[in-house]
C-alpha cells in the first residue's frame, strides 16, 4: 500500500480499497459498542478491504487515539468537523471512564487499605496478647525459678546444718573412742595389778599360814601359863 502518511486526515478522500475515514469510523463504532477494535473486527465490520491496509490504518488510528488520550487539542483540530464532535464525545467518554476507573481503583485501594489496617490492628492485638502471654509465662518461670532457688538454698542450709551435726557427732565419737581407749588401758593396768596382787597373795599364803600357826601356838602357851599362874596363886 503506497498511502501517504502526511497530516492527520489528509488521505481520507483517497479512494483506495477502503479509506482511512471508513476504517476509523468502523473502529470508533466498535469502541462505542464496548468492543476493542482489532484488524479482524474492523474487517468484519466493513466486509471489505485488505488486512494490510486495515492494519496500517489501525496503527495510525491508535497513534491518534493516544494523542487524544493525552489531551492533545491539536489532534482534534486536524479532524473534520463531523468527526471532531464524535472524537470529542469519545474523548469525554474515555475521560469519564478513566475517572470512573480511577475512582473505582481509589475506592478499591481505600478498601484494601482499610482491610490492611484492620489486619494490622488484629495482628497488633494478637501480638499484644502473645506478648502478654509471653510476659505472664516469663513471670511464672521467674517465680518458679525463684521458688526453686529458695528451696535449694533452704536445702543447702539444712545440708550444712546436717554436716555440722555430723562433724560434731564424729568429734564426740572420736572423743568417746579416745576415752574408751584410755579406760581400756586403765582397766588393763588394773587387771595386771590385780593379777600380780593375787599372785603375790598366793605366794604369801604358806608363810601366812605358818605365821598364824605360830601365833596360835604362842597364844595357847600364853593361856596355859596364865592358867598355871592363877592356879598357883589360889593355892
Amino acid at each position: 500500500m503506497n498511502e501517504d502518511r502526511g497530516d492527520y486526515g489528509a488521505t481520507r478522500s483517497r479512494a483506495a480499497n477502503v479509506s482511512f475515514a471508513e476504517i476509523e469510523a468502523a473502529a470508533r463504532r466498535l469502541m462505542a459498542e464496548g468492543t476493542h477494535p482489532t484488524v479482524a473486527g474492523v474487517l468484519k465490520a466493513l466486509k471489505r478491504g485488505s488486512t494490510s491496509t486495515i492494519a496500517e490504518a489501525m496503527r495510525r488510528f491508535w497513534k491518534n487515539q493516544a494523542a487524544l488520550n493525552r489531551g492533545d487539542p491539536v489532534a482534534l483540530t486536524n479532524l473534520p468537523s463531523e468527526l471532531a464532535e464524535a472524537a470529542r464525545a469519545q474523548w469525554e467518554k474515555a475521560l469519564l471512564l478513566a475517572q470512573q476507573t480511577a475512582k473505582h481503583d481509589d475506592n478499591a485501594a481505600r478498601a484494601r487499605l482499610a482491610e490492611l489496617q484492620r489486619d494490622n490492628e488484629l495482628r497488633a492485638r494478637s501480638f499484644d496478647l502473645r506478648e502478654k502471654e509471653w510476659d505472664l509465662a516469663a513471670r511464672v518461670r521467674e517465680r518458679a525459678l525463684a521458688d526453686a532457688r529458695e528451696h535449694v538454698n533452704l536445702l543447702m542450709k539444712e545440708l550444712a546444718t546436717d554436716r555440722a551435726e555430723l562433724r560434731a557427732r564424729d568429734a564426740r565419737l572420736a572423743d568417746l573412742e579416745s576415752l574408751l581407749d584410755e579406760c581400756r588401758k586403765q582397766l588393763a593396768v588394773l587387771i595386771t595389778r590385780a593379777v600380780a596382787r593375787n599372785r603375790a597373795i598366793k605366794a604369801q599364803r604358806p608363810r601366812l599360814k605358818s605365821r598364824a600357826k605360830r601365833k596360835a601356838r604362842a597364844v595357847t602357851k600364853k593361856r596355859a601359863k596364865s592358867k598355871q599362874t592363877r592356879r598357883r596363886a589360889k593355892r
